[in-house]
């Protein structure tokens, strides 16, 4: 195997993934030159014409003792009729026993199939890493598939025990695969072709067994913009005409306002706004619960594919959308931060008091240190408001923060499930506590150490 060459770096391909052009070469194998996207990190080997599936590549895990596996096939899947229908693509044929109709097609046929054939489960091992059209085969599965079927495979992953202790010498290197995935960009390949629930685990010292469900997809991306509202008379009318008369290209928004019985005249100006646009969800609280309450409330109801943050204050501006959310809806990025400092640790200037504008900042960076060990990254806003992500991210997660420490929980619990945030520059424009800032600077701060040690040690990844 050749090492990294500095001198071959310029783009040559296509990302088979995300389609980006962002692509370098990364190392040879074999003969054979591997290539990295930039943008989602998936590594492919070159093309050089040959569009079919590799046969020749054997191993990965074996589906023989299919007890081992047939709970979490059955798990959430539909049956009406008592009789469910799997597919099977390549390698042994498995025995699933009485009630069940076995269809079994070689790895090449999968496009030939009618696209008005129904399945409630399709099964395969070792073969989307070894088909140079990857996006092209998931989108011919899910076409098959029925609604909330099933699928289940086992592909080979950079995140796995071997790949991670081997790097460059790992033996799929040098057994040469079209594709190299690791858990991140496999989740990117699945959403975007409309495949939802998404689980993936560890099976192996190569490999992960993957588990997911055809779910609807939507010609137009949904955004769900979801806006904690609390004693915010001076600035939330501005702000909500803002939300609502952004254009974002290509993409749909549903909004999501939670209004917590505001002391002041929120609550009316709010629900005045809503009474004139029917299609806006307003969810009315009996008492105030805190944001991070607030924002669990909009999880809920939240229907997009994507999801972004909004407090109801002029702190940030609403034309960031536009960059937050383009690593999302290229399918490079599932979790996407708002940077709201550049090249200087000062993020809040506070004329009126100096001193407390130092104690913010101080503790930002503390604070900023304390979830960067935890969370393995290497962050510069992780408290950022401006937190946008697929809705896919809270899958399998339990939230139950009632206050700011919501930020704690989303950044630790989507980092310990696995995604690793990028940071884009945004515009910010701090206000004071005078203007209406609402954090305590006593108690917030307690509460977010016990978060520390809470969402980072205590609580268990399903």
């Amino acid at each position: 195997m050749k090492e990294k060459s500095s001198t071959m770096d310029t783009p040559l391909k296509e990302c088979p993934i995300c389609d980006s052009k962002n692509v370098s070469y990364d190392f040879s194998q074999n003969s054979s030159s591997l290539y990295i996207c930039n943008d989602c990190g998936h590594i492919f080997l070159d093309s050089d014409g040959n569009h079919t599936i590799f046969q020749d590549q054997k191993g990965g895990y074996c589906f023989s003792d299919i007890k081992n596996i047939v709970n979490e096939l059955f798990e959430g899947i539909p049956c009406n009729d008592g009789t469910l229908k799997v597919l099977q693509i390549g390698g042994e044929v498995l025995n699933f026993g009485n009630g069940f109709e076995i269809t079994y097609i070689d790895e090449n046929k999968l496009y030939s199939l009618k696209q008005d054939s129904c399945f409630d489960i399709c099964i395969f091992n070792d073969i989307i890493d070894n088909t140079v059209f990857p996006i092209k085969f998931l989108q011919s599965l899910w076409k098959i598939l029925k609604q909330d079927a099933v699928c289940f495979f086992y592909v080979n992953s950079r995140d796995s025990i071997n790949a991670k202790k081997y790097k460059y010498k790992w033996k799929l290197f040098e057994n040469l695969r079209r594709q190299y995935f690791n858990n991140a960009v496999i989740e990117n390949a699945l959403c975007k072709c409309g495949f939802s629930r998404i689980s993936i685990k560890q099976c192996g010292a190569d490999g992960i067994i993957v588990r997911c469900q055809k779910d609807i997809k939507r010609v137009r991306p949904l955004l769900s913009v979801i806006i904690p509202v609390y004693n915010e008379e001076k600035t939330i009318l501005d702000l909500l005409n803002s939300v609502y008369n952004k254009k974002l290209e290509g993409i749909d928004k549903e909004y999501i306002i939670i209004e917590s019985n505001s002391k002041d005249n929120t609550r009316k100006i709010v629900s005045d706004f809503v009474g004139k646009r029917p299609e806006i969800k307003l969810l009315l609280e009996d008492k105030p619960q805190g944001k991070g309450h607030a924002v669990r409330a909009g999880f809920k109801a939240a229907q997009g594919d994507f999801i972004i943050i909004q407090d109801g204050d002029l702190e940030y501006d609403i034309n960031d959308y536009d960059s937050l959310l383009l690593p999302l809806t290229r399918y490079q990025k599932a979790f996407v931060l708002g940077l709201r400092h550049h090249n200087v640790w000062k993020m809040r200037a506070f004329s009126e008091q100096k001193t407390l504008t130092t104690y913010v900042n101080f503790g930002h960076l503390i604070f900023t240190k304390l979830i960067n060990f935890v969370c393995k990254t290497k962050t510069k806003d992780p408290f950022t408001m401006y937190k946008t992500f697929r809705r896919e991210c809270l899958y399998g997660l339990e939230f139950d923060g009632n206050r700011f420490e919501i930020d704690w929980e989303i950044m630790i619990k989507l980092c310990r499930k696995g995604y690793k945030p990028i940071e884009i520059p945004i515009n910010y424009k701090s206000r004071s506590f005078k203007e209406g800032k609402k954090v305590s600077m006593f108690l917030d701060p307690l509460i977010w150490l016990k978060s520390f040690i809470r969402y980072g040690y205590l609580y268990k990844i399903k």
